[in-house]
């Protein structure tokens, strides 16, 4: 993770989970931060944290990254501020657990805008100026999810397939202009997802479910050396290794009984 210390990063969704963890494990490494995320006053919070504790610059922009043209908004206010950005996580988002059809349009609408459309126009934006400065380091946060069908959570699996496809689509296309992209693919995580999404998690699972600090140490390593995706914990990687080996409508059986 030395290879990202001292570069300016900017988090989506920093405002808890995975991308605020991210945000301090950044900060330890001495990177100037952009936090955007909905939450000002979690913002302002986390900002003076890490100013205080680190001594480093940090920078909150609060936008709602789920509305059209928020992607070009963040990308006009960093260049304002003449904030260049070598490193971009595109972390911000959530679900809705539930059967597709029992969920309101615009709540499916909204994961689609958030997860796909604008977390692909960062990417696009952020990109262009880090071809040009040829280097620069791309995260999009998918999950192992991405790798099966996921009932129940229908539109978010094919969400964050897309993200998985993206990411492991650009490791070829960034790397002749030295921009590193990786695909964070992890399972189940403590954070406030569950609770956002509606979907408990008791019993045996609970088990599996892996710590915020775990995942993204995993994610910002596999980042700095520039993997193409990476799934965090051997019990997850294996279950994608065994994935590859059963029949999709069988895999669309075992991703129902994982998010029930």
């Amino acid at each position: 993770m030395n290879r990202l210390k001292g570069k300016t990063a900017l988090i989506t969704g920093a405002s808890s989970g995975i991308g605020e963890t991210m945000a301090r494990q950044l900060a330890a490494l001495s990177c100037p931060l952009v936090l955007v995320a909905r939450r000002t006053d979690r913002l302002e919070s986390l900002k003076q944290e890490l100013e205080q504790k680190h001594g480093i610059a940090v920078t909150t922009i609060s936008i709602d990254l789920s509305t059209p043209g928020s992607a070009q908004s963040l990308y006009n206010q960093c260049q304002v501020q003449n904030l260049q950005i070598d490193i971009l996580i595109n972390n911000a988002g959530f679900a809705k657990h539930g059967y597709m059809l029992d969920i309101p349009l615009p709540v499916h609408q909204e994961m689609i805008q958030l997860m796909v459309t604008t977390l692909t126009e960062l990417t696009y934006l952020f990109g262009q100026d880090m071809r040009q400065r040829k280097d620069g380091y791309v995260m999009l946060v998918s999950s192992l999810l991405g790798f099966m069908p996921g009932p129940q959570f229908a539109t978010y699996s094919a969400i964050k397939a897309y993200a998985l496809n993206l990411a492991d689509s650009l490791v070829r296309e960034f790397k002749q202009d030295n921009v590193r992209i990786t695909a964070l693919c992890p399972g189940g995580t403590s954070t406030e997802f569950m609770d956002v999404a509606g979907q408990k998690i008791d019993g045996v699972r609970s088990l599996a479910m892996m710590s915020s600090e775990t995942v993204s140490r995993s994610g910002l390593k596999a980042l700095a050396k520039g993997k193409g995706n990476v799934v965090p914990g051997l019990m997850y990687k294996l279950a994608v290794l065994g994935l590859r080996l059963v029949p999709r409508n069988i895999q669309a059986v075992l991703g129902e009984l994982a998010t029930k």
